[in-house]
Parts: C-alpha cells; structure tokens; sequence
C-alpha cells in the first residue's frame, strides 16, 4: 500500500472508495493509512470516475491492515493539493513539527507571527478591548493549534463577555491539548455552573478533587456551592 493508491469494496448497499494519503508504520509492524473517503455511489468506480467524484471525508486515520481482506486496488494518482488539506490540518492539530516539514514552511516565521498575535492580544484584553483580543488570539491559535495558553486566554476573555458556550468550548479544546491544565479544569466547571448545568459542574468538580490534589480546597468549595444550589 503506497500514497495515492485508489482502493475500492462493494458493501452490498454500494461501493465505497478511498484514496491513501499517507502511511504512518509503527514498530510493532502495524501501519495507520491517512485516507480520504469518497462518498458511496451504486456504480464500481473506476480512477476516471474518481476524479468527479463527491468526498465524505477529508481525512481518517485507518489501520490500514484493515485493508487487506475485501478491497481492490483499482489505481494509483499521486495526492493533490486539495487531496491533502485535511490530512495537512491534522497533522497542524496533532504533530505540529511534522506538519512544519510536510508543508515547507519556515518554523521561526510561524513562532513569531504567533507571538505577534499572542502579545497584541494580550494589550488588547489589558485595554478592555475584548472583541478585538479575541480575534488576535483567534489568529495564533489558527497559526499554532497546540498553543493551549492561547486557548486559555480566549476562553477567559469570552467569561469577561459572559459568553459562557464558546469559553466552555475554548476550555475543552485546551484540555485535549493540555489534559493537566488544572486551570482549564476548573475553568470548565465554572462555565458549566454559570450555564445552568449544576449536575455536569458537579461532575467536574467532584473529578477535580481526585484529578488535582494540589488544588482540592478550591474544587472543595465549588462542588458545596454547585450542591447548595441545586
């Protein structure tokens, strides 16, 4: 299996076709194919066909052994730009290093657009200008997806807005960049109490306590205050 190989299987309810976009081998033996998926036509495609045809996924992680029973390889076309923008945010959101090398692109240029957009937000947010903080750390974000510090200060920004949905938001995503962030942890507690979802507060709370010894008082006072409120 090699990039842009076009493999297709008949599931009964129609064909489904995939072109691989990238293999990733493990040391174990085992490989995962990054694949874009095609939508499901009734019709066996043939490469002509898949040039014109509807795209369901941009790109999925698959073992690829489970690619070894009941698909045919039809072609091969080697990834096109296009082919390859979902793959290229994946590896932006996940392996930023490797995404610099994939893409070409300079890593210093990126760190200091992304400090440029950071330290402008941050004045911005010291001058009340929340709005205009939250496009900046936007931008960064946009730039460098791992950079929970960010995230972080966009979520606090949108709590000064009392715009609770989208800090909430901004926290989750933090997490699964940083799951040790106790800041984003209780962080989310809070949102979730000011939201009205006392029981899912609780949760996150009562979580907390075992979560993040070092801070147990403080998630010891808010899991009374979400109990005494309900």
């Amino acid at each position: 299996m090699s990039p842009g190989d076009l493999i297709i299987q008949n599931k009964g309810n129609g064909w489904s076709a995939i072109k691989i976009l990238a293999i990733d081998p493990w040391a174990d033996g085992s490989s995962t194919a990054h694949c874009l998926a095609f939508a499901t036509v009734k019709e066996k495609p043939t490469v002509a066909s898949l040039r014109l045809a509807d795209i369901m996924l941009l790109h999925a992680p698959i073992d690829a052994g489970s690619f070894r029973e009941g698909w045919e390889k039809i072609g091969n076309q080697p990834p096109t730009t296009d082919d390859l923008v979902g793959f290229v945010q994946y590896l932006k959101s996940t392996d930023f290093a490797r995404y610099v090398t994939f893409t070409g692109q300079d890593s210093r240029e990126i760190v200091r657009k992304v400090d440029e957009h950071y330290q402008r937000a941050n004045a911005l947010s010291n001058q009340g200008k929340r709005l205009e903080a939250i496009q900046e750390y936007s931008l960064s974000i946009d730039l460098f997806p791992l950079f929970f510090e960010a995230i972080d200060n966009r979520a606090f920004t949108y709590m000064e807005l009392s715009m609770f949905r989208e800090a909430l938001n901004d926290f989750e995503q933090s997490l699964e960049v940083n799951p040790v962030g106790v800041t984003a942890f209780f962080s989310k507690g809070e949102c979730l109490m000011k939201l009205g979802e006392l029981k899912a507060a609780e949760t996150v709370f009562q979580e907390g306590l075992n979560r993040f010894p070092e801070k147990q008082a403080q998630f010891a006072n808010f899991l009374n205050q979400v109990r005494t409120l309900q």
